[in-house]
């Protein structure tokens, strides 16, 4: 049994390179990697293929920010649509539902104060606020608690609680992410310091607490995918070369009938990364890739943030709502190594970022 082990084992560490590129995959390569255009997410910056679709969200302070395409006319629509349904919300107690509704800080800014839905504690609270910016709509959420409305200062728990009502203070810091946040089209670099998401860009220099995750994917390619994630705030004790080599990967690699295509560090402009690149059966069953680097992962912090990078391809997709294994996926795992080297390796901190 042991030495049955040893042998699973070792074979589901070796590197099995994908054979050279045939005539056709390196035409299909040139095409895709021809046109590179620059993306910017949290604080750094990558080249993808093409004009690829995006989809992405910032938690900063604890405040979650979405950004979304749309006329100032459609902005205010969906303002006044929001408020009347608020107003409209009836408690299931005696309290009210809607606590603060208005003008926050400049033009075309509006908040929120509200308990969320009718089922939630009557001094729970969630802080909306809206902003419309250069053709794009921001959302701000952010849950809290009010323990003076209904009075509760005297119970025993609420008693340890240096702060009996957050809502001023965090009232505070949605009205100050919404004065630091503007429009910003897919193509746009930022030179001050600040963190890029989809269709948004915040002013601030480098610090704590701020959390940017990021997709990139195209309609003629619908299984393949790279994500993005960005964060000062995670410092693991081991790294992902590290980890690769412990059984759990092993045998998450083997239950996937699975290999490894390549693994290493990589040397980026000023940054030193870790690759791991596999083969396997994805969800939904078909075969696909699952390629990851990581950056700082043990020397994270505002001036070095962590940042994941993934690409994925094969599986399963949606299409109207529905799940649909691939018979075919869109590369091949040649293609998807040539792929992922050229967008990987741009990834680069963008100048003036922190």
């Amino acid at each position: 049994m042991l030495a049955a082990a040893c042998l699973i084992f070792t074979v589901a560490a070796c590197d099995h390179k994908p054979a050279p590129l045939s005539q056709q995959e390196k035409q299909i390569v040139t095409e895709l990697t021809a046109d590179m255009k620059t993306r910017c997410v949290g604080r750094y910056l990558v080249d993808m293929p093409g004009d690829p679709w995006e989809w992405g969200r910032a938690k900063i302070q604890g405040v979650s920010i979405e950004a979304k395409a749309m006329t100032e006319d459609a902005w205010r629509q969906e303002v006044a649509q929001r408020e009347e349904a608020l107003k409209s919300t009836t408690s299931r107690d005696a309290y009210p539902f809607l606590y603060a509704a208005g003008k926050a800080r400049g033009d075309n800014t509006y908040y929120f104060v509200h308990r969320g839905t009718i089922y939630e504690a009557p001094n729970r609270r969630y802080i909306e606020g809206y902003k419309w910016d250069r053709g794009y709509r921001f959302l701000l959420k952010v849950k809290t608690y009010d323990y003076t409305r209904p009075d509760r200062t005297n119970d025993p728990i609420v008693k340890q609680f240096g702060v009996k009502n957050e809502v001023p203070e965090k009232t505070a810091v949605v009205f100050s992410l919404m004065d630091k946040l503007r429009g910003r089209a897919p193509d746009e670099v930022p030179t001050e310091p600040g963190v890029c998401f989809a269709g948004g860009f915040l002013r601030s220099p480098a610090g704590s607490n701020e959390d940017v995750h990021a997709q990139f994917g195209w309609d003629n390619m619908q299984d393949v995918s790279f994500d993005m994630s960005t964060t000062p705030d995670i410092c693991d004790s081991t790294t992902l070369l590290q980890r690769a080599d412990g059984a759990e990967m092993h045998a998450e690699l083997k239950a996937a009938d699975g290999h490894l295509v390549r693994k290493g560090p990589v040397a980026l402009t000023g940054m030193r990364a870790e690759e791991w690149l596999a083969e396997g059966r994805m969800d939904g069953g078909g075969r696909g890739n699952l390629f990851s680097l990581f950056v700082n992962e043990t020397t994270s912090g505002p001036s070095t943030p962590y940042l994941s990078l993934d690409l994925t391809t094969g599986g399963q997709i949606e299409i109207q709502g529905k799940l649909v294994k691939l018979e075919k996926r869109s590369l091949t795992t040649g293609e998807a190594v040539a792929l992922w080297d050229a967008v990987s390796r741009t990834l680069r901190m963008r100048p003036g970022a922190l």
